[in-house]
C-alpha cells in the first residue's frame, strides 16, 4: 500500500474510533489513537504482548492494562478481529486489523516437533468457500453474516 493511501486509511479509522467513543460515552484519549495507529501500521497478526513490547520500544507510556482495555474497545468497534490460533503463548489470543480487510481464512503452520509454536500464518481466500456459504444459506433459510475457518498443520519435508 502506498504511503498516501495508508495515511487516508489511518485518518478513516481514527474517525471511526472517534464516532464510536462518542456514541458509547467513552473518553477520547490520545493513547487509544496511538495504539490504533500502531496496529494499523502492522503487517501481521499480533498479540497483546507483541503490541506492548512494540509500544515500549517506541517509548510510548501505556500500560498493558490500557492495551487490554483498548483492545476490547477496538473489537466492539469492529476495528480489529480476534483469533484463537491455538498457540502456546502467555496471551493466547491473536488479533488483526479488520476495518478494510475482506473476508479471509487462515492456515496456521506449526513448527515441526514443537508444542503448538506457530511458524507461519497464511491468509487465503478460496471462492469455493463462498459456494459452501451460499449452499448453507439456501439449505437452512438463513443469512450468514460472517464465518471463520482455520486449518492447522505442519510443513511437509
Amino acid at each position: 500500500m502506498n504511503p498516501k493511501q495508508k495515511e487516508v486509511n489511518i485518518a478513516t479509522i481514527k474517525e471511526v474510533l472517534k464516532q464510536y467513543l462518542h456514541e458509547k460515552g467513552f473518553r477520547n484519549t490520545p493513547e487509544r489513537y496511538t495504539i490504533l495507529e500502531e496496529i494499523y501500521t502492522m503487517e501481521h497478526h499480533f498479540n497483546v504482548d507483541d503490541l506492548y513490547i512494540l509500544m515500549m520500544q517506541k517509548k510510548y507510556h501505556v500500560s498493558k492494562a490500557t492495551i487490554y482495555n483498548t483492545i476490547e474497545i477496538f473489537l466492539d468497534a469492529g476495528l480489529i478481529r480476534k483469533h484463537q490460533f491455538g498457540e502456546k503463548t502467555l496471551t493466547s489470543s491473536s488479533y488483526e486489523k479488520s476495518y478494510f480487510d475482506k473476508q479471509h481464512d487462515h492456515l496456521v503452520i506449526y513448527k515441526k516437533d514443537s508444542d503448538k509454536v506457530i511458524e507461519e500464518i497464511i491468509e487465503f481466500c478460496d471462492p469455493r468457500i463462498q459456494g459452501i456459504k451460499d449452499s448453507i444459506e439456501s439449505a437452512f433459510g438463513v443469512n450468514i453474516d460472517s464465518h471463520s475457518l482455520y486449518f492447522y498443520g505442519t510443513k511437509k519435508k
